[in-house]
C-alpha cells in the first residue's frame, strides 16, 4: 500500500494502514514480553538447581549427623578413643562450617542478582511507561489525522455537489 506517496489514501486504506501498523508494534512487543519471559525462567531454574544442590548437601549432612549418633554410643562404651574421635567431629564441624560459610556467600550472590533482575524489571517499566506514552501521543495523533481527513473529506463533497449544481445549471 503505497503510504509515502502524493497519492491519497481512502478511509479504508488509512485504516488498514493504521490496523497494520498497530499489530506489527504488538506483535514486537509480545515478542519482547516472551523474550524477557524465557530470560527469567531460564535464571530462575538456575536457582532451582542451586538449591536442589543445597538440599542434597544438607541431606547428606543429616546422614553424617545420624552416624555420629552411632558413634557417640561406641564413644560410651569405648572412653580410651573419646579424645581422638571429639578431634575428628571437631574436624568434621569445621569443614561443615566452611560449607556453610560457601552456602551463605553463593545465597548471597543470589541476592545480588535477585536485585539485579528487580533493577531490570523496574527498568522495563519505566521503558513500558515510556511506550505507553508515545501510544498516548500517536492516538491523538491519529485523532487529528482523523479530524483533517473529515474536513478534507466534507470539503471534497460540498465542491463536488457545487460542481453539480454548476453543471447542472449550465
Amino acid at each position: 500500500m503505497p503510504i509515502l506517496d502524493d497519492t491519497p489514501l481512502t478511509r479504508k486504506e488509512m485504516n488498514q494502514f493504521l490496523g497494520t501498523t498497530i499489530n506489527s508494534i504488538k506483535q514486537s512487543i509480545d515478542e519482547r514480553f516472551d523474550e524477557f519471559g524465557i530470560e527469567i525462567a531460564g535464571r530462575f531454574d538456575a536457582v532451582d538447581r542451586r538449591f536442589d544442590g543445597i538440599d542434597q548437601r544438607l541431606d547428606a549432612m543429616d546422614r553424617r549427623f545420624d552416624g555420629m549418633d552411632r558413634r557417640f554410643d561406641g564413644i560410651d562404651r569405648r572412653l580410651d578413643a573419646m579424645d581422638e574421635r571429639f578431634d575428628g567431629i571437631e574436624q568434621r564441624l569445621d569443614a561443615m562450617d566452611g560449607r556453610f560459610d560457601g552456602i551463605e556467600q553463593r545465597l548471597d550472590a543470589m541476592d545480588g542478582r535477585f536485585d539485579g533482575i528487580d533493577r531490570r524489571l523496574d527498568a522495563m517499566d519505566e521503558r513500558f511507561d515510556g511506550m505507553d506514552q508515545r501510544f498516548g501521543a500517536m492516538d491523538k495523533r491519529f485523532d487529528a489525522m482523523d479530524k483533517r481527513f473529515d474536513t478534507v473529506e466534507s470539503i471534497l463533497l460540498r465542491q463536488s455537489e457545487q460542481l453539480r449544481i454548476l453543471i447542472d445549471n449550465s
